[in-house]
């Protein structure tokens, strides 16, 4: 019996396995970008904390996944910190493009315009009240993430209002955390470039959106009481592992052949993740065939920056110059590490997942590794993997890094190694530490 599809437990091996249960029609999933499949000792299990369904649960220490659960509503996508869970229910340039068309004015006086997200629930519940073109559908609130307001922002929007009805009434009412948790961070991000847009989640729709405006207000307002009289719960999403789902895929991928393991209509493509990994592409899902994951030929990891990060610096560049020398939020760290702990490993650089901490060998010998916090997801993968505990994980990030690609420069020693035939060589030489300050600006 396949334990990805039942929903029993999976041990930390078969963490990549088990998020590929969720693959579907709403969720992509690229396991190879995992912080917790690349190292089973990374304590990353955001997706797991944010899922407003039961979907993905962490109970008794074991990662569960219960596939026929999913609703698509696309909240773990946006906690993700390496976007190896991506919501294309819809995909991210759809939503942008529908929110960009619902623009609205905020009124006759208010030159700038507000934008408005509508999660499912509240749709159903006022149905023809309604304006279509006049908002975004999302399936919960907490799919809106923080690139998305602030393209809006740097696009012109004075208001962005995420609309998620009566939430302590929804199955999905845990989604409203993450929503609220994006809007808390935009408004940094926002103050700190000096955006004059406002981010609000709200349990009512602005006038902007009711076919009526204001008129309709309070019978907008009956009706989402009426409708949530009784708790509501979005319907679970057909998934890729259904037949007619994987027919449709099949179909769509006409020029593809079975070959060795590679799954029928997945067809293969050369990928940019680095030599060893095997992909397989059909019509919307990328795979990785076998749970190993071959190291690069700087004895690394192949490394990721999400593109929801790239576009996230590409609005706030966009809207100027920081106003603020630091930013402290959920997106970017910088990490400090202890000279008299650090053993010159560089594990941290070796399973960091966007090559946010990487190894140079200077000619003249120095060795070390180098942090770029602009290309830092806040993973905790360096933290938590470090063998000597060596590793602090800060909230601050100066946005001159953010923007000008600014680095730490960590010089190591190198580690003595014995040629003997110790058994107990590695432990002996990691123990050794080293001497002075190795944080250099």
């Amino acid at each position: 019996m396949d334990m990805k599809r039942t929903g029993r437990p999976l041990g930390p091996h078969h963490i990549g396995d088990a998020l590929l249960a969720v693959d579907g029609v709403a969720i992509r999933v690229r396991q190879e970008r995992c912080a917790k499949v690349r190292n089973r000792n990374v304590a990353c299990l955001r997706c797991a904390d944010a899922c407003t369904s039961g979907c993905i649960s962490f109970e008794d220490g074991e990662l569960r996944v219960a596939p026929e659960r999913c609703v698509g509503c696309g909240t773990c996508a946006t906690v993700c910190p390496t976007c190896a869970l991506e919501a294309v229910n819809p995909t991210d340039a759809a939503l942008a493009a529908a929110c960009l068309a619902a623009r609205r004015p905020m009124g006759e006086d208010a030159p700038r315009d507000e934008v408005c997200v509508v999660c499912s629930q509240v749709e159903a519940a006022l149905g023809d009240l309604l304006d279509p073109a006049a908002y975004a559908g999302v399936v919960c609130a907490g799919r809106v993430d923080e690139s998305l307001v602030c393209r809006l922002a740097a696009e012109g929007a004075g208001r962005v209002t995420v609309v998620c009805g009566r939430c302590d009434r929804c199955a999905q009412r845990h989604g409203r955390d993450t929503a609220e948790l994006v809007a808390a961070t935009a408004r940094v991000l926002l103050e700190a470039w000096g955006g004059d847009c406002e981010v609000v989640v709200a349990g009512e729709v602005p006038a902007t959106a009711l076919r009526g405006g204001a008129d309709e207000a309070a019978e907008a307002a009956r009706r989402l009481e009426a409708f949530f009289a009784v708790e509501r719960a979005c319907a679970p999403i057909r998934l890729a592992g259904d037949a007619d789902v994987r027919a449709d895929e099949a179909a769509g991928c006409a020029d593809a052949a079975p070959d060795g393991d590679r799954p029928a209509g997945m067809a293969e493509r050369d990928d940019d993740h680095g030599p060893g990994m095997r992909f397989y592409w059909g019509s919307t899902h990328t795979r990785r065939v076998g749970r190993s994951m071959h190291v690069m030929k700087d004895g690394t990891l192949p490394h990721f920056v999400p593109d929801r990060r790239e576009r996230l610096l590409d609005a706030l560049a966009a809207l100027g110059e920081p106003q603020r020398d630091q930013v402290d939020c959920r997106l970017w760290g910088t990490i400090v590490i202890d000279a008299t702990r650090c053993t010159s490993c560089r594990m941290c650089s070796t399973f960091c997942p966007t090559g946010a901490i990487r190894r140079f060998d200077d000619e003249d010998g120095t060795m070390g590794v180098e942090h770029l916090p602009g290309d830092c997801v806040k993973c905790g993968s360096c933290r938590d993997i470090c063998p000597a505990d060596a590793i602090s994980l800060l909230d601050g990030v100066r946005t001159s890094y953010l923007m000008d690609g600014g680095r730490h420069r960590y010089v190591m020693t190198p580690r003595a190694v014995s040629l003997t035939d110790n058994p107990h060589q590695i432990l002996d030489t990691m123990r050794q530490s080293i001497n002075g300050d190795i944080f250099e600006r």
